[in-house]
């Protein structure tokens, strides 16, 4: 792995905890979800610090240049995390339905409860205009 490739994996995987803080600092990201990209800059830090936790994987499975196995396990934890992402997203949904169809049901017994009360209301005020006359 050349000097400048290290360089540049190091500088961007501190940028990214940096923003990644950030965003947690305004709560504009929760940490279940920030850990996975601390985590991710961190290895990305040790790959560069010592490459030969590349070159020895590289060299196993035969692959001609170390930067391709980090762009290989790149894509592949960036695959997983975006197989999650769909499993969660998917669960969310069918919540959010089984809410909005709670709500409705909620809403419609709401409604015909305030129509019975308005109906009994109207009956036992116009039976009390009967009885005064």
């Amino acid at each position: 792995m050349s000097l400048a490739f290290r360089i540049i994996l190091i500088l961007a995987s501190l940028m990214t905890t940096l923003y990644i803080v950030r965003k947690i600092r305004y709560s504009k990201l929760q940490i279940e979800y920030a850990i996975f990209w601390i985590i991710l800059s961190f290895l990305l830090i040790l790959i560069s610090i010592f490459p030969v936790l590349v070159t020895i994987p590289t060299n196993i499975i035969g692959m001609q240049a170390p930067v391709n196995f980090v762009f290989l396990v790149i894509i592949f934890i960036l695959l997983i995390k975006a197989f999650m992402q769909t499993i969660e997203h998917s669960q969310l949904e069918d919540k959010l339905n089984a809410l909005a169809q709670k709500m409705a049901i909620d809403e419609k017994l709401n409604r015909e409860k305030q129509t019975r009360y308005d109906t009994d209301y109207s009956i036992q005020n116009h039976m009390k205009k009967d009885k005064g006359k």
